[in-house]
């Protein structure tokens, strides 16, 4: 049966049990992909799926089950998995959302003409790319993988209390690495991204990036050791950031696990921090009229010019924090819920990132290698990095083989300035090019 069928059936059935409380998460998925090399078709992956999971109500005590098979005897078997469940759980003092009225606006995210772009066409892009990444610069001895694809989510919701919402994501998205030579030196530089549309993808020069970033890295050696002003470019700036967003989340600092308890109301940042979860900016791929427990979300300050302003909440810490859940729940078909931002930004700045180079000696980095040495809990940053030594907006040389090592709410207080340019990638995340001061710097 299809998705939203099941769902209907299994709440039946949870009505029939007299299960007063429950909600359902459901999704509907389908993507295919293209792998190419040397001109030739290397891998191909066409995919579907659809499964949903619900989550009950006992006696104050929840329960969780999920199921990929939507048969009735799937169902029912999967409802009392979550009933049984609740015999392991402790009591909690939160419910499932109530019915209240949610943003207005069209959240989906569809393609012009997803179904009229098929495997042929994904296939003769990724050909192309490749194609145009060996003969754009002489250094490219080799291509070693490129791709493109696309796929369609729909996710579903509904509960007890009449709360029901579906919400649709098409894209496309295409990848390329191209490894430059100079001597025995090589690199490669890697380059990829989604858009809605397959016209505006073909428009990325995604091949002339991935050689670019190859290139550029040629030459590169480590900096002396020592403190460093570094840029963090956009295209890392949001990873930095999205490492330790579980700092603002209310469900961690009631755990204990968040830096930041304690702190609302003090200045933790530099004044020119501000800090958002802009669930309703539907040009952005997280945005969404309710999260994923039912609870309509709303655009939220979480720190404004340095100030600790908000936590992101969910209905388990809002309960116990006797405050209104954010609508910033999180959770998939099979987990408990957690805590997540829709759409993370950081309001920009007023200068370029050229602006910000241009004083003194700056470390510029551009690409982050792994990220076992950091902590959401502690804030400790530790890490791998690539980027360039400018000098008064000079590229003086590119840099590798260099660990950075900070603390990431020292870093906060520590920046200097932000750029007024964000990266160009699909996403979720938007934060601009970040100037700090005082990162110490190992080769």
């Amino acid at each position: 049966m299809q998705i939203n069928e099941a769902m209907q059936q299994i709440a039946d059935f949870a009505r029939a049990s007299q299960i007063s409380d429950f909600d359902i998460l459901g999704y509907d998925s389908m993507s295919e992909s293209v792998e190419v090399f040397e001109g030739k078709v290397s891998n191909s992956e066409i995919q579907s799926a659809a499964a949903l999971g619900i989550r009950v109500f006992k006696n104050t005590r929840p329960g969780i089950a999920f199921t990929e098979r939507l048969t009735a005897d799937a169902l029912k078997v999967c409802l009392a998995d979550a009933v049984s469940h609740c015999e392991l759980t402790d009591p909690v003092n939160f419910s499932v959302a109530e019915n209240r009225p949610a943003p207005a606006g069209n959240f989906d995210h569809r393609s012009d003409g997803f179904d009229r772009v098929g495997f042929a066409d994904l296939t003769q892009f990724a050909i192309d790319l490749e194609s145009k990444a060996r003969t754009l610069d002489k250094r490219i001895e080799n291509v070693p993988y490129t791709g493109a694809g696309r796929s369609r989510g729909t996710g579903f919701f509904l509960n007890s209390r009449g709360v029901s919402y579906q919400h649709t994501h098409e894209e496309f998205s295409a990848y390329s690495a191209a490894v430059a030579a100079a001597g025995e030196q090589k690199k490669m530089g890697f380059y990829s991204n989604s858009r809605r549309n397959f016209s505006e993808l073909q428009q990325l020069g995604i091949a002339e990036r991935a050689v670019e970033r190859s290139v550029e890295q040629l030459g590169a050696r480590p900096v002396p050791h020592g403190n460093y002003r570094v840029l963090f470019s956009n295209r890392v700036s949001g990873q930095i950031v999205s490492l330790y967003q579980s700092a603002f989340f209310a469900l961690e600092a009631l755990r204990g696990q968040s830096r930041l308890k304690g702190k609302l109301g003090e200045i933790i940042a530099s004044p020119v921090f501000h800090l958002r979860s802009e669930a309703l900016n539907t040009a952005l791929k997280g945005a969404r009229a309710r999260d994923s427990e039912g609870v309509p979300t709303r655009n939220i300050d979480v720190v404004q010019n340095g100030k600790f302003v908000n936590f992101l909440y969910n209905l388990e810490s809002a309960a116990a924090d006797k405050v209104e859940s954010t609508g910033n729940g999180s959770r998939s078909i099979a987990s408990r819920t957690g805590t997540a931002f829709k759409n993370l930004v950081v309001t920009a700045g007023s200068q370029t990132r050229e602006q910000l180079l241009s004083a003194g000696k700056i470390l510029l980095i551009d690409k982050l290698e792994g990220a076992a040495g950091c902590s959401a809990v502690s804030g400790e940053l530790s890490i791998g990095a690539q980027g360039f030594l400018c000098e008064n907006g000079e590229i003086q040389h590119a840099v590798d083989r260099i660990t950075l090592s900070s603390n990431f709410f020292d870093m906060l207080q520590n920046i200097e300035q932000l750029s007024c340019e964000y990266n160009d990638q699909y996403s979720s995340l938007r934060v601009p090019d970040m100037l700090v001061a005082n990162i110490a710097v190992a080769g």
